[in-house]
């Protein structure tokens, strides 16, 4: 994986390049509340460690941040919301299939 990308519009190319990613990013900016990988996992009917995997590359690239953590069976539920990444590209949210 890249380091971070600095560049806006470049760090969202790279992010939209794959597909489960970039659904996994319209759901984060779609919800704008914090969603933790076991309910996107859920949602999306992938498996927990490709989610995981990708939810990491959104996190390291600044698409999304962490904003709590919950104990959970032994573990630890994170849940990550949506940056303001998507608002800095004009032309996120159609690449997105979001309205403007």
């Amino acid at each position: 994986m890249p380091e971070k990308i600095e560049d806006p519009e470049q760090a969202l190319l790279f992010l939209l390049r794959h597909p489960l990613r970039k659904r996994l990013l319209r759901l984060f900016v779609e919800e704008g509340e914090g969603l933790s990988p076991k309910e996107l996992a859920d949602f999306t009917k992938q498996p927990l460690v490709n989610v995981a995997m990708h939810v990491r590359v959104l996190r390291d690239q600044g698409a999304v941040e962490l904003v709590r953590e919950r104990p959970s069976r032994g573990a630890v539920e994170h849940f990550y919301k949506a940056t303001g990444l998507v608002e800095k590209v004009p032309w996120a949210r159609s690449a997105l299939g979001l309205p403007d």
